[in-house]
């Protein structure tokens, strides 16, 4: 028995006009594909090209969906075949658009695809399994470049076992509301015969939690345990409710899944303005780490969705989108907001609040300084601009954390960062993008003059934070690099896996110069044990419990050559440690107090 589920796409102003298209999607045909049909009612001259998508928002990667295309027949009215001309990997030319009364083709998911050529991350793909089927609408639905706005019907053919996770608003019959190609492709669905779903309510936003779980044992009844905590953070930091509902899909793979689909070698989630996907390992014991991914995708209902350019409004999806300047405030800030509401919360205390301060100016270092945030936004679809990527969520989050205490520094602890992006979201909002080019005038206009020396140095360019006399006003030392208290050991190597996953030297730290072992060295046994992903984290304990000059054995593979070295254990150093003054004036904890909520001292 099949079950039909109608979704009707249409803006509220143009009901009684006649739907301009009519999608089908059977996936009741056992063929590991997407088997769709378009039915046209009009189309132009100018509407000679069907495409399928290059780029979406919030994907930093090359996606060419058209790669995946399996067949593609254009149809009038009479039956008879058109003829068409695939002209580029995800363009196809109709011949005589006018008589178009059908399109149908057939489109492969991306879980199978191999991982040589630009791989499709899970969390931003599509996947057809015997369990579950995931539809990420940029990787199945073309679209005409000129009528990216205009109404879409949408008809899905289902077995009639299958549960169905989506943020898409139902009517009573079954109907499915949203309103362009813009829409649709912000909007994934999944569908699964054992989904386990849950739901709640924070302050007015109904919130929902479908997952798939190979082995069943991660549930929804557990992701929102985990997810709790946030979703209340997020409600004390926002102070209203600026959407009606949220919905996350989470699709979790086994050993097994990840043998068979080597995409999933690459995992995480993928954030849309109602919903987020996520793919991750099937381990229940990694539930605890979900908090801060599900922190940071939640809260892009207010950045992106309430406030963004004119340039991310109107998405080209043919290519990458370098002209937009502000990837800094959707993923930077947004990274910041979603630790920082957890101490506005008290869920974190103000001293974990400096450690991730710490950790994320760490963690900076491993990129190039010449890319200032602004390089990253514009130069990241190049292969060097990618490699740099990855730094918008360490640089980013830093640079807000700073820019927070810069407000708070001019306004005398009465206004920081969070005042000035809930006032810039409630004067913009979804529907009134902000102008690309103005946006840092418009942003100087609601803030202070001293704010522009900070955008020119930290977001245009990247210069270095003077930590030291910038957090003086609030009582916060800093300390590039100082002896640890507690006396710990450490081996000072930086251990990753290379290519081929086998642990490998990166680097050696610069403070411990009588290390024998070299970059590149392969190490596959620290004393005697071999050194896996499953032994790594222990073995690295076993160190704290020896003492400074306290020998070990390593077995290292260099240039070909089995070796073995006698290292010894050094002095640990803490880097770029942040610290409370306890001997600051009165007047500077006032001030600590209004930056740091709930900071106790």
């Amino acid at each position: 028995m099949k079950r039909y589920l109608i979704l009707i796409l249409f803006t509220s102003n143009i009901l009684a006009q006649q739907t301009t298209f009519n999608y089908e999607v059977d996936l009741t045909n056992k063929n590991d594909a997407f088997n769709v049909k378009l039915t046209v009612h009009s189309l132009s001259s100018k509407d000679d090209i069907y495409s399928f998508v290059s780029y979406a928002p919030g994907v930093h990667q090359p996606l060419d969906f058209g790669r995946f295309v399996k067949s593609f027949r254009v149809y009038d009215k009479e039956g008879n075949e058109l003829i068409t001309n695939k002209i580029s990997i995800n363009d196809f030319r109709i011949i005589e658009p006018e008589k178009v009364h059908q399109i149908i083709y057939e489109i492969d998911d991306s879980f199978d695809m191999s991982t040589t050529y630009h791989p499709i991350y899970p969390m931003s793909g599509t996947g057809i399994t015997d369990n579950y089927t995931i539809i990420n609408p940029h990787g199945v639905f073309g679209y005409f470049k000129n009528l990216k706005n205009e109404p879409i019907k949408l008809k899905l053919l289902l077995d009639d076992d299958l549960q169905i996770g989506t943020a898409l608003n139902i009517d009573d019959e079954g109907n499915y509301d949203v309103e362009s190609f813009y829409h649709l492709t912000d909007s994934p669905i999944l569908i699964g015969k054992s989904l386990s779903y849950s739901s709640t309510m924070v302050d007015k936003i109904k919130v929902e939690v479908y997952v798939y779980s190979p082995s069943g044992g991660i549930t929804a009844d557990m992701v929102l345990d985990q997810a709790s905590e946030i979703l209340d953070a997020a409600k004390q930091f926002i102070g209203y409710s600026p959407v009606e509902r949220y919905t996350f899909l989470m699709y979790f793979a086994s050993h097994e899944d990840m043998g068979k689909m080597p995409v999933f070698q690459s995992t995480g989630a993928l954030e849309h303005s109602l919903s987020s996907t996520y793919a991750l390992p099937d381990m229940p014991q990694y539930l605890p780490y979900l908090k801060n991914i599900i922190a940071h995708e939640y809260m892009h209902i207010l950045s992106p969705l309430h406030l963004h350019s004119n340039v991310l409004a109107n998405f080209d999806y043919s290519k990458p989108l370098s002209e937009d300047k502000h990837v800094w405030l959707y993923e930077g800030v947004t990274e910041w907001v979603s630790y920082y509401m957890q101490v506005y919360a008290g869920n974190q205390s103000p001293q974990n609040y400096l450690n991730y301060l710490s950790e994320k100016v760490t963690n900076s270092e491993n990129y190039s300084s010449e890319y200032s945030l602004i390089r990253i936004s514009s130069d990241w679809s190049t292969d060097e601009g990618n490699k740099q990527y990855g730094n918008i969520y360490q640089l980013g989050p830093l640079t807000a954390a700073m820019l927070d205490f810069k407000l708070l520094e001019l306004s005398n602890g009465e206004k920081g960062l969070r005042n000035v992006y809930l006032d810039l979201i409630k004067k913009y909002g979804k529907d009134n993008p902000f102008d690309n080019e103005l946006f840092f005038d418009n942003l100087l206009a609601i803030t202070y003059p001293e704010i522009s020396d900070f955008i020119e140095r930290h977001i245009k360019k990247n210069t270095p934070f003077d930590f030291e006399n910038d957090l003086a006003p609030f009582g916060i030392k800093y300390y590039k690099k100082k002896l640890n208290e507690e006396g710990k050991p450490t081996i000072g190597l930086n251990i990753r896996p290379n290519k081929n996953n086998q642990p490998t030297v990166f680097s050696t730290s610069e403070d411990y110069k009588g290390t024998k072992v070299q970059v590149g060295d392969i190490i596959t046994h620290i004393n005697g044990t071999e050194l896996s992903e499953d032994t790594y984290h222990s073995l690295m304990e076993s160190f704290s419990n020896m003492k400074i000059g306290g020998t070990y054995q390593l077995d290292i593979i260099r240039n070909g050559e089995n070796l073995k070295i006698t290292e010894e254990l050094y002095p640990k150093y803490d880097y770029h440690v942040f610290e409370f003054d306890d001997n600051a004036s009165k007047d500077v904890i006032t001030l600590r107090k209004k930056a740091i909520p709930n900071l106790g001292i």
